[in-house]
């Protein structure tokens, strides 16, 4: 068998002889790598460009809409006394909160569900189970109102609603009827 011969790789450089099972090395030289700042620099300006662009268009919405989310409230009343009749408290937005009901507001929900329940007549089964982060609802236990709402899946009411608007109808019907308020 004929001898093995290194051979050459690299026309630039002779062959290096290797001993101890050692690979052949090359030298290189060591240059400093260049920096590129232009693509950090593109996505930096990208992005605060979008940010800049969204709060724009937030704030223009917000005008157009007629004001902050702050003015499409009505004031809750101070106590339950200065409660008159027509009075609407709660939200204007007629879009989330369509459906409606009406009748005498009384404390209480049905096994867990709603805070309070609007008695339309007799019959429990005709009630419809409320409750509201919007409005409180404490102030109008007793009179006759009738509120908006958006009707949400119960698992024992029949009708269980967020409240999101309430007009007050009449005062103090539950007294005028002799209609004992619910504990």
């Amino acid at each position: 068998m004929d001898e093995l011969k290194p051979i050459k790789l690299d026309t630039e450089t002779a062959p290096t002889t290797t001993t101890n099972n050692q690979l052949p090395t090359k030298e290189l030289p060591m240059e400093p790598v260049k920096k590129n700042f232009l693509v950090p620099s593109l996505i930096i300006v990208g992005i605060l460009a979008g940010l800049s662009t969204g709060y724009f268009f937030a704030q223009k919405k917000l005008v157009a809409s007629g004001g902050s989310v702050g003015t499409q409230l009505t004031q809750n009343p101070t106590s339950a006394g200065s409660v008159k009749v027509g009075e609407t408290f709660g939200t204007k937005d007629e879009a989330t909160f369509r459906d409606t009901a009406e009748g005498v507001l009384q404390p209480g929900g049905i096994d867990g569900e709603g805070s309070h329940h609007i008695e339309r007549g007799a019959n429990k089964s005709q009630w419809v189970y409320i409750t509201s982060s919007v409005v409180d609802l404490d102030m109008f236990i007793g009179h006759r109102v009738e509120v908006w709402g958006e009707t949400n899946q119960g698992k024992k009411a029949g009708w269980l609603m967020d409240v999101g608007k309430l007009k007050v109808l009449e005062l103090n019907v539950a007294e005028i009827n002799n209609i004992e308020l619910a504990e």
